[in-house]
């Protein structure tokens, strides 16, 4: 194996190489999650590629589950154990660490999906995340559903896990999305016979109206693929 200890590389790659050995991924699994070329993350670890893009860097940075500031600390530097991001805490064993969206899924706001919108990272058994989802840590991000548009299969204050691999809306399905004003939880689908590439976002509640964007204007974060509800 290729020692790469002694080779420059970005500041951001030691915090990078931690954080995808807590959450059990790979750099070829981080660079799918985060929508990067297959060896972009690869590259960045060896030293091959040294002046990241911030957009890459933040699109990385999401896929962890924290953001470009955190990846640029150095515990070179001195920082304390307790002033670090609790993501590069301990898991609790037997458990992964999986990002979590702290803007609540329903809300406007105007702000696509980025590793600035990121709060503490929510755990989830290992065995459950590999085995019932068939994904990698990674892979997914839990968001918290605001408002009744899509009661009643989805309440205010539900969980939802997305796994952001599905991305995909050739097959209709429910999305969390960025729809151009803010971060929504709908049924999405294609508008087949469009001019230009367009999405149809509908509510499960009948009092909401379907509404179509533009697909460019949208950013798919993924399809909803778990759900828990509080009693």
């Amino acid at each position: 194996m290729c020692d790469h200890s002694h080779m420059e590389r970005h500041p951001t790659a030691d915090e990078i190489e931690r954080r995808m050995a807590l959450l059990s991924t790979n750099p070829k699994k981080l660079a799918r999650s985060a929508g990067v070329g297959e060896t972009y993350v690869r590259d960045l670890l060896t030293g091959r590629s040294r002046n990241p893009t911030i957009d890459k860097l933040q699109k990385i940075a999401g896929a962890l589950g924290c953001t470009v500031d955190d990846l640029e600390r150095s515990f070179a530097e001195g920082a304390p154990e307790s002033d670090l991001p609790s993501v590069v805490q301990s898991a609790p064993e037997g458990y992964a660490a999986v990002a979590f969206l702290s803007s609540r899924a329903g809300m406007g706001g105007g702000q696509m999906v980025d590793s600035s919108i990121y709060g503490e990272p929510k755990y989830f058994e290992e065995s459950f995340i590999k085995h019932d989802l068939r994904a990698s840590p990674a892979d997914l991000i839990v968001v918290q559903v605001e408002g009744q548009s899509m009661e009643p299969m989805l309440q205010n204050g539900d969980t939802v896990i997305v796994d952001r691999r599905k991305n995909s809306v050739i097959e209709p399905g429910i999305f969390v999305l960025f729809d151009g004003d803010g971060v929504v939880c709908k049924w999405v689908e294609r508008v087949h016979g469009a001019e230009e590439p367009t999405i149809r976002i509908k509510s499960e509640n009948p009092r909401f109206s379907d509404y179509e964007v533009l697909a460019e204007s949208c950013q798919i974060v993924g399809r909803v693929v778990w759900f828990a509800r509080r009693l």
